[in-house]
């Protein structure tokens, strides 16, 4: 009986629970968590090359906030091709193009800031 008590208990906790939960909250501040359909495709942004890793196809960017994607500054890595890694130098002072998605996020293009 106590078996039975305890197995109904716990089914009903776990059926009733996502009733309360509410809807899914996210930060529009974390990187990759603005999920606004109006989100743009593009955006550009300015920030300071910290790492270049060929092999990974990343490029590492301590960049200023970037407010028409609403991320707050950071740094983190992004994926480039490997024309924009070539032209990139640690701790050079860009002007780049970013296509926002979360960790897939991608520089698209790089130049210097004069």
């Amino acid at each position: 009986m106590k078996l039975t008590l305890m197995t109904l208990c716990l089914v009903g906790t776990f059926a009733i629970a996502p009733a309360f939960a509410g809807p899914l909250q996210t930060n529009p501040n974390m990187p990759g968590m603005q999920h606004d359909a109006a989100e743009p495709a593009e955006a550009q942004a300015v920030g300071v090359v910290r790492a270049v890793d060929t092999h990974a196809g990343t490029i590492t960017l301590q960049h200023e906030a970037i407010p028409a994607i609403g991320w707050p500054a950071m740094t983190m890595p992004f994926h480039a091709s490997s024309e924009i890694l070539k032209q990139a130098k640690i701790g050079q002072k860009v002007h780049f193009t970013l296509h926002p998605d979360g960790t897939r996020s991608e520089v698209t293009a790089l130049k210097p800031v004069q």
